[in-house]
């Protein structure tokens, strides 16, 4: 039984595998995490998969894909393994706890389900449980059906009707999933329309080619992991190549107010500079609020391009390129007529 709190969380112990073997196209998306994950952790064990300054935090691939894959072992014992049927609702900001529930999902063969907000999934397919941020704790919690919800960040106690993220992380801190993954996750993006977890895969092997990542790259991604553009354009081809994925802090939807955008805005300049990003996955809303893009910026010397979401679809270049502080980036999508 789970208690309030989290307290009793239970898995069996298992021993860790690892794959050397590279990740091939249009492979499942959980097979992708595995086999990407466990061969840059062989072959470099000190590069970092993961950076969030604003929490002075880096984890190398092996240090996330431990971690993923305790999330994992703890979906299975929360029974979404048993219940393919109904998936696991994640509305949380960008940061590490985002990362490791939709990398766990995947690994475990999981369906994800975002929404913007925890009172969202109200009206979707039901879920079995969520993810989210504690101030959406009550939203969560009357979900007809669902487990308590795992809540991120702070203000939680074990008097809550929670399980905490903290709690979780330290009960699952010596476990993982040792299975193969035989089922391919399915990611619903705020809508009803799902992506398969190999077409998230295959985005990912078309952002990094068009963008020719390399091991040593620093990819910011300010775009929410929440959307396909974030997780698999950005996060994702970046893992793909064994780069370094950097997130600036997650903060309100930059599209609900000029403030919002010019605040967004501005945490992804400071990142790009104090990081010295070289590749940026930026939506519309920041390049706007950045004003005249038109010439290089002082201070962003080591950023060489990037991509950014221009309409509906997922193909790369059907429109030409526009210009982000000096860099031009790539397009997705293509706007309707």
């Amino acid at each position: 039984m789970i208690r309030r709190g989290g307290s009793a969380l239970y898995s069996a112990a298992r021993a860790r595998t690892a794959t050397t073997t590279a990740p091939p196209a249009s492979s499942s998306l959980g097979a992708f995490v595995a086999s990407a994950f466990a061969a840059h952790a062989t072959h470099a064990p000190d590069a970092v998969a993961l950076a969030v300054p604003h929490r002075a935090l880096a984890w190398t691939y092996g240090e996330l894909h431990d971690r993923a894959r305790a999330f994992a072992a703890a979906l299975e014992d929360l029974g979404y393994c048993d219940d393919y049927a109904r998936a696991l609702g994640a509305s949380v900001a960008n940061g590490p706890e985002a990362m490791v529930t939709y990398l766990g999902c995947a690994l475990a063969g999981v369906d994800a389900r975002t929404a913007k907000r925890a009172k969202d999934f109200a009206d979707f397919a039901p879920t079995r449980g969520t993810v989210v941020e504690f101030s959406d704790a009550s939203d969560a919690g009357v979900l007809i059906g669902a487990h308590e919800p795992i809540t991120v960040g702070e203000g939680a106690t074990a008097r809550d009707k929670v399980i905490m993220w903290d709690v979780v992380e330290a009960a699952y801190a010596s476990r993982n999933v040792e299975r193969a993954v035989d089922r391919d996750s399915t990611f619903y993006y705020n809508s009803a329309k799902g992506v398969r977890g190999s077409g998230l895969v295959d985005m990912a092997h078309a952002s990094a080619r068009a963008l020719g990542i390399e091991s040593g790259d620093s990819v910011c991604v300010p775009v929410p992991l929440a959307h396909s553009m974030g997780f698999a354009f950005g996060a994702l081809a970046a893992f793909s190549r064994g780069a370094r994925v950097v997130l600036p802090p997650g903060l309100a939807s930059a599209g609900e107010s000029a403030e919002a955008r010019e605040a967004m805005c501005q945490v992804t300049l400071d990142v790009l500079a104090s990081e010295k990003c070289t590749l940026v996955v930026a939506d519309s809303h920041v390049l706007k609020a950045a004003g005249d893009n038109s010439l290089r910026r002082v201070g962003y010397e080591a950023l060489r391009g990037g991509l950014t979401k221009v309409g509906s679809g997922d193909a790369i270049g059907a429109v030409d390129a526009v210009k982000f502080i000096g860099v031009d980036l790539l397009t997705v999508g293509a706007p309707k007529k």
